[in-house]
């Protein structure tokens, strides 16, 4: 039996796969992937009999589960076009029961083998590898069951109906760009939301949509466009049909009449069961936790920097953390290799070792830095093999990047970290990276924002924010009518601008040491914010200025003699959220 895990948790396979051996006296040859877009890529190249895939594979950047479920979705059906769906176990997440309509969109193209509730156990994941469910044993389930509940509701704000509506208006009539329009909108929202949309656009466009827009008459065939109803905040509608009373609160927002009709009676799903749960939320349990974040910024907006104080921050807690250079320049090449021709041969050759699935990189106690010559074409690299190379051995990657970065380990990422500087010039590059990342299908839900070098001054965050999403000129104030994100959801993090640390960190670069311990708490604490957000490191106790002595030498990532005494850190967290 050859079976391709999607689970993200090693521990879990491993003690899976021990037990099907056992209770079925069979072999099992197996591979555990950690993102979807692996998993597709493995079914594509390579020959399996069973596939065990979990909802929670990839962390989701925000609760719009209609988003979420579309996600999942359309990377399950990419799955069936190269393995049979029938050999598909689909490990479901808590708000899952069986007959519910994401799961009646599985039935239909062929994934029957489904678990929920109390049948999330390995003794059950074993039952359904050794015999997957056919359709005859789940047809009962999904007899009933209407695709439109998939998500409740489907909604759109107010706002943003209309400011689409005024967009199409500037057209005055003209209808040129009509198609582009929609087709922009379209891919911003799932069908659901687009045919609220459609409800509202004004009748000469929807005319001429129909006749020219290839998207827009798929979104008519997807569902039958219900005409939605605006309105007014807290009122409330109650919808009722032969079999259960609907209550429905509604907001200052856009939303569909909604009908639910009571299927076979469920039993509720428990919350604990009496067999270990092979799947359990590997984002609330630091050991079993895997992060991949690129992080990128305009020249001298202090990327590198950043990510040094973070895999510091993170190294010191003893957690195994990789940085893993993909700018054109190679920073990490002369600031981890100074002065010392071993360590330049090994960091050399590193990135070429993790593109062929070895792991060679250069290795200061907890850190690992995969990086290679200044200049070298990173275009060579297998991106799948770096990242998970690095992941395979580290529990947070940190990837440097630039704006020359293949767009895939922006795929390959679970989060994008923005680092903005105050120098409005940098915004103008950032927006067009973010523009060119989201054609390329990169959603906008896993960017989160650093400003660096704050200060505070008439240029404000928000305006900060405000600029990178709808940037159209210097002063910011020309904006772009169709913003890359919705820049009140945007979550955004201030490492504050402080001479004193500034001075530190020239002395750091000249003295040899690299501990931001001596920055002011300040800083460590708004750092200590964001390596929280990455990886959940837990409040430190200390509250003042004083620090532990350490017990043990470790890393001097500059010092010419290679070693050198590092002092604890001690901070806070806050939360900087807009």
């Amino acid at each position: 039996m050859k079976i391709l895990f999607g689970l993200n948790n090693d521990d879990t396979v491993k003690n899976i796969v021990k037990y099907y051996e056992e209770m079925y006296k069979e072999k099992v040859e197996y591979k555990n992937v950690y993102y979807f877009k692996q998993a597709i890529q493995e079914l594509s190249q390579n020959e399996y009999d069973r596939l065990v895939l979990l909802e929670e594979l990839e962390k989701y950047p925000n609760n719009n589960y209609a988003q979420i479920d579309e996600f999942l979705f359309n990377n399950i059906d990419t799955m069936t076009d190269e393995f049979d769906a029938k050999n598909i176990i689909f490990v479901a997440s808590d708000r899952r029961k069986l007959g519910d309509a994401f799961l009646a969109r599985l039935f239909n193209i062929g994934v029957y083998s489904v678990l929920t509730g109390n049948n999330r156990t390995k003794s059950k994941v074993c039952e359904v590898i050794s015999e997957p469910k056919k359709k005859k044993d789940v047809k009962k389930y999904y007899e009933d069951t209407n695709e439109r509940t998939a998500y409740g509701k489907a909604q759109v704000s107010e706002i943003e109906i209309q400011r689409i509506i005024n967009y199409y208006q500037k057209q005055n009539g003209v209808s040129d760009k009509y198609v582009e329009i929609f087709d922009k909108i379209a891919a911003q929202y799932t069908n659901e939301q687009l045919a609220i949309i459609i409800g509202f656009l004004p009748e000469q466009v929807t005319t001429y949509l129909a006749a020219n827009s290839e998207k827009y008459n798929q979104v008519l065939k997807y569902t039958s466009v219900v005409a939605p109803e605006v309105t007014e905040a807290n009122t409330t509608v109650a919808q009722t049909d032969s079999v259960t009373n609907i209550n429905v609160e509604r907001q200052p927002q856009i939303v569909e009449k909604i009908v639910v009709k009571q299927i076979n009676q469920q039993a509720p799903v428990l919350t604990q069961v009496m067999e270990k749960e092979v799947v359990r939320s590997v984002y609330e349990v630091p050991k079993d936790y895997k992060k991949v974040v690129c992080m990128i910024g305009a020249p001298k907006s202090g990327t590198t920097f950043c990510i040094n104080g973070i895999a510091t921050m993170l190294f010191r807690r003893n957690i195994k953390v990789a940085i893993v250079d993909l700018t054109k320049k190679r920073d990490t090449y002369t600031l981890y290799t100074y002065d010392n021709e071993g360590k330049r041969a090994i960091a050399a050759e590193s990135m070429k070792y993790a593109s062929n699935g070895l792991n060679e990189p250069l290795v200061y106690g907890k850190l690992s830095v995969y990086t290679g010559i200044p200049g070298e074409d990173r275009k060579h690299y297998n991106a799948t093999n770096v990242v998970q190379t690095a992941m395979n051995h580290n529990s947070v990657v940190l990837i440097d990047c630039d704006f020359s970065t293949p767009v895939d380990y922006y795929r390959l990422a679970q989060e994008i970290y923005i680092v903005q500087d105050m120098n409005v010039l940098n915004v103008n590059q950032i927006t067009m990276f973010l523009k060119e990342i989201k054609s390329r299908g990169i959603p906008m839900n896993k960017v989160k924002i650093i400003i660096n070098k704050h200060v505070r001054c008439g240029l404000t965050s928000k305006a900060i924010i405000d600029g990178i999403a709808t940037y159209s000129s210097l002063d910011l104030n020309m904006i772009d009518p169709e913003p890359l994100f919705n820049t009140s959801e945007m979550q955004y993090y201030i490492l504050p601008f402080d001479q004193e640390n500034y001075t530190k960190y020239v002395e750091m670069m000249y003295k040899s040491n690299n501990t931001f311990s001596t920055f002011t708490k300040d800083f460590r604490t708004a750092l200590e914010q964001i390596t929280n957000a990455i990886y959940p490191i837990g409040i430190t106790k200390s509250e003042d200025n004083t620090y532990e002595k350490p017990k043990r030498k470790s890393l001097n990532l500059f010092k010419k003699a290679g070693m050198a005494q590092m002092k604890n850190e001690s901070s806070g967290f806050e939360k900087v959220v807009n």
